[in-house]
């Protein structure tokens, strides 16, 4: 990697935050949290060191560390990652309740989304959100998360699940069923998604056939509009018409 290369022995601060990121897009999260504690040590209080610090934690799996730095990270800035860190906390917290039992992610979801409750406003925690500003807190805690997680990822794949379901309230069907597809490639137990994906596809097609017979019926409307109008002399139809009316 040639930011690797080109910041290794680097002795600017800065230079060396950055060569601490360089390492985690390497897999070598352990040595950046080496780095990171050192450069803490030597300038306390940076935000920016506590950020890359709780991701690299986690992406070394000691998610109880790395929540505490994320957590110190909100502290020094809340609207750092555009106010979003709120999510990486309860991905955090998630993970840890994981670790205590395996089989966490099959009960849970990441923000415990009810999706009839999905409306002007939903509560996660002491947030309170549009629909609009929770997707947009997740797209922007995957965009982030996916350079870093492969699948499969119960985390990853429970968070898709809950983003799916914003869409399928406030959006199409369509998007929330390429939603749960990735869901399912990150590791969400398919016999949970299919039976929503075979809802999903029913909905669609019963839409489609619905738009259908609006088209049949709007068109005739229109051939008996015309017809009506002929009939009563105030439509002409055919050429032989209008050389009569020359």
């Amino acid at each position: 990697m040639k930011m690797e290369a080109d910041l290794r022995g680097a002795t600017n601060f800065n230079d060396r935050s950055d060569y601490s990121v360089a390492l985690m897009y390497l897999g070598r999260s352990k040595e950046a949290v080496e780095l990171l504690q050192q450069l803490e040590t030597e300038q306390p209080g940076q935000y920016f060191i506590a950020a890359n610090l709780g991701t690299a934690y986690e992406l070394s799996g000691n998610n109880q560390e790395a929540l505490r730095w994320i957590k110190e990270g909100i502290h020094r800035n809340p609207d750092s990652h555009e106010g979003t860190e709120w999510l990486h906390v309860k991905i955090l917290e998630g993970k840890i309740a994981q670790q205590k039992d395996a089989h966490h992610f099959e009960n849970h979801s990441v923000l415990e989304l009810l999706p009839e409750k999905i409306g002007y406003r939903i509560t996660i925690g002491e947030e309170k959100l549009s629909p609009k500003e929770l997707t947009e807190a997740i797209q922007y805690q995957l965009a982030e998360r996916l350079q870093f997680v492969k699948p499969p990822d119960p985390a990853v794949a429970s968070l898709l699940f809950d983003y799916a379901a914003i869409e399928a309230a406030t959006k199409t069907l369509e998007s929330a069923r390429s939603i749960l597809q990735m869901a399912i490639a990150y590791g969400y137990p398919s016999e949970k998604v299919e039976p929503l994906l075979r809802l999903y596809d029913r909905r669609i097609a019963w839409g489609k056939a619905k738009q259908y017979g609006v088209y049949a019926l709007i068109g005739a409307l229109v051939v008996c509009g015309l017809y009506w109008l002929r009939q009563h002399g105030h439509f002409v139809l055919s050429r032989r018409d209008l050389k009569q009316l020359r």
